[in-house]
């Protein structure tokens, strides 16, 4: 699936250098950012060098077919991606003590094919356009869509001729002379001037400018790996729409270059603490105006229902239902949950009031259509003809097994749904409560609790010790261990009794491979470590269940999904987690095995390390009082946390949190511009802190600070 897509269309399926008919040999690539690429050459590479049966005298230098001798030409290839064009600059030195002479040539093709076609299983690819050359430019128009064509400009001081299918430019250099030309490529039509594309990288340099930065001063990797995901997390949003929407985020690379709705409400949540969830208000706005209206089978769009995936290619602008289509149950509540998060990082309730209606219309949605048979649970079924069967936390086809392998019959109704439809009505009342909308606020608590009595009624699997992964169209309980249960531990809808026997049982050797917690249990019939969701390991929703633990104050577990998580990004030479990994524990190989055709950057992950530097700290932001409470909670190979520039309300603060050599962690602010209370107390759900323990560390804040 090599090319330059934009807008999810290839423009170019083909962009390469030969000299001499012949590609030159690679000696190193250069990440220079996440817009920029180096790749270094030399040609002719021989493997001759002389002498001996060779023929030739040891001091001759050996000679390609064209007479280049060996090495003697060094390419630099330097590809920038802009918001509105990939610049391609090329250096060719001679490095011999010759006059050399050959022909470059640059090779350029495309298909315009949807990014979708073209990473499916059985990918196809598009017609193959002609490269047509007008004046000083060369144009590669869509057969099939006369609107849409790639324009390529050749700079630089060499003369330069189309030869077929290729840019054709005769070199002749002296020792050490260097040839440079460039390659603009533009991609037709765009909507984005050169003006427009500067004040949309300013905007974009800016933001990134001022996210939090996060060091490690007691470990290099560990900040290595933390620099990484901040990196790919500010590499990522889409720039599309209206000013305020342009920093909504796509889901991944090179696969889901789109908009996903849970994807990036998800990571908006999990990173909040990098920008007081700036990021995470553009996606509520974007996603908020295409909130669904109407009742249409075809997209499994209804009232108030959030979009799944939004997509531009050509598929979309043929008519795909995937253009805004809805088949997801988690977009819907994560786009409360996120709300929640954003106002405890800014406790503006004049931003809280712009998202307001899209969240109520979630919660009516819910109560009047997600619950399909009025049983008071959330079911699904697929309408359209193309979505996925599952619109849970796991969409793929095979994820819902009973525990003889058989797959769950829609509707089916997920555990993880019942625990997010939860926690959004308990922090839809926090909000409401705040807006000064005391009856529904009071409303919505009783409707949480009552879901909460009725799940732990029916769901609580005993055999297992975990909530049952769903319910079947029977109303069969799916009894098979699974990492949902992890997110109802995370949503709070798992009751105090019954915990510490779900988080025993999700670290459970069949269901912790030592990296992280599996997404179905190693000893079920239907395990595969490589598959999509029937056993490999997810790390953002691991560092979602890291977050439950610490809510509920199981540290030491906690701290071994970051363990496992920090570890494993170690095993990559770019620190940087897969969208998932395979499920082989530790003790069966050393790698957890790798995932086919995993994104090597993915949205919800660059997110997930974020967010376990939150859960270590143990922040808990309440904005509207202006109040920061921490519980950090350090291991032993991460003793100290600094995190710069952290935003809360109207404040900017340096927060240090260290261990001591005891074993205790602690927390301070360093420098602080603004308002900002610190005050450490562990989460109020902890089942391992009483209320003197709370009372002690509350009264030693106040009387030494």
């Amino acid at each position: 699936m090599a090319g330059f897509y934009v807008r999810e269309a290839r423009h170019l399926s083909r962009l390469r250098l030969t000299i001499a008919g012949v590609l030159p040999w690679l000696c190193e690539v250069a990440e220079e950012g996440a817009e920029r690429l180096t790749f270094t050459y030399i040609h002719p590479e021989m493997t001759v060098f002389g002498g001996g049966g060779s023929g030739q005298a040891r001091d001759e230098p050996s000679r390609d077919s064209n007479g280049l001798p060996h090495r003697s030409l060094e390419v630099q290839l330097r590809y920038e991606v802009a918001l509105n064009h990939l610049a391609v600059s090329a250096t060719i030195t001679n490095r011999s003590f010759e006059r050399v002479a050959f022909e470059t040539q640059w090779e350029l093709a495309a298909d315009f094919a949807d990014i979708m076609d073209v990473s499916s299983p059985t990918p196809t690819e598009g017609e193959k356009a002609h490269l047509e050359r007008h004046g000083e430019q060369l144009r590669l128009v869509d057969p099939n869509d006369a609107s849409r064509s790639t324009v390529i400009t050749i700079g630089g001081t060499h003369a330069w001729q189309l030869s077929g299918e290729a840019v054709a430019i005769p070199l002749k250099l002296q020792p050490q002379e260097v040839a440079a030309f460039a390659i603009v490529v533009r991609p037709e039509p765009l909507g984005i001037d050169d003006g427009a594309a500067a004040d949309r990288e300013r905007f974009w340099k800016a933001w990134q400018g001022s996210l939090s930065r996060v060091m490690t001063p007691g470990n290099s990797l560990a900040e290595q790996i933390i620099t990484r995901h901040v990196a790919d997390f500010a590499a990522l949003p889409l720039m599309h729409g209206a000013p305020d929407e342009w920093l909504a985020m796509q889901a991944g690379v090179p696969m889901y270059p789109a908009l996903f709705g849970r994807d990036a409400l998800t990571a908006g949540w999990q990173a909040a603490m990098l920008d007081r969830g700036t990021a995470l208000d553009a996606a509520l706005t974007r996603l908020g105006r295409l909130q669904g209206t109407r009742d249409d089978p075809d997209r499994d769009e209804e009232p108030g229902r959030i979009v799944q995936q939004v997509r531009y290619g050509p598929n979309a602008l043929r008519g795909s239902p995937f253009a805004r289509y809805y088949g997801d149950f988690a977009s819907p509540f994560m786009y409360v949950i996120g709300l929640a998060h954003l106002y405890a990082w800014t406790g503006d309730k004049e931003q809280l009031g712009r998202h307001w209606d899209s969240a109520r219309r979630v919660l009516d949605w819910a109560r009047e259509r997600g619950d399909r048979d009025g049983d008071g649970y959330l079911e699904y079924l697929t309408r359209a003809n193309v979505g996925p069967t599952h619109q849970g936390w796991k969409d793929s086809g095979d994820a819902i097994v009973h525990h003889d392998g058989s797959i769950a019959r829609a509707p089916v109704a997920t555990c993880e749904l019942q625990g997010y439809w939860y926690a959004a009505q308990q922090m839809m009342a926090i909000m409401s409560w705040a807006l000064g909308a005391r009856g529904d606020a009071l409303d919505h608590w009783k409707a949480a609790q009552q879901l909460k009595d009725r799940f732990n009624r029916d769901w609580w699997d005993d055999e297992n010790d975990l909530p049952a992964l769903a319910m079947d169209a029977d109303k069969r309980l799916v009894r098979s261990p699974a990492s949902n249960a992890g997110h109802c531990l995370a949503c709070g809808i798992i009751d105090d009794d019954y915990v510490g026997r779900a988080t025993g049982r999700l670290f459970a050797h069949d269901m912790f491979s030592g990296w992280g917690i599996r997404t179905l249990s190693s000893a079920h019939v239907a395990y595969d470590p490589l598959s999509y969701h029937r056993g490999s390991v997810w790390p953002v929703e691991n560092a979602t269940i890291a977050f439950g633990l610490r809510r509920f104050g199981f540290d030491a577990r906690a701290l071994e999904i970051a363990q496992g998580m920090f570890e494993l990004a170690a095993l990559y030479s770019d620190c940087r987690l897969p969208e998932t990994v395979g499920g082989f524990g530790r003790g069966e190989r050393p790698t957890p095995g790798a995932y086919p055709r995993a994104n090597a950057v993915q949205l919800w992950n660059a997110s997930a390390i974020p967010l376990l530097i939150h859960v270590m700290a143990g922040l808990q932001p309440v904005a509207p009082l202006e109040l920061l409470i921490v519980d950090p909670a350090l291991p032993s190979w991460l003793p100290e946390i600094v995190i710069h520039d952290l935003r809360l309300a109207g404040a900017t603060a340096t927060l240090r949190c260290w261990r001591d050599k005891h074993g205790a962690s602690h927390a301070e602010v360093v420098r602080k511009r603004g308002t900002l209370h610190l005050v450490r107390q562990p989460p109020p759900e902890s089942q391992t802190v009483g209320w003197r323990d709370r009372f002690s560390a509350l009264a030693d804040r106040v009387l030494h600070h």
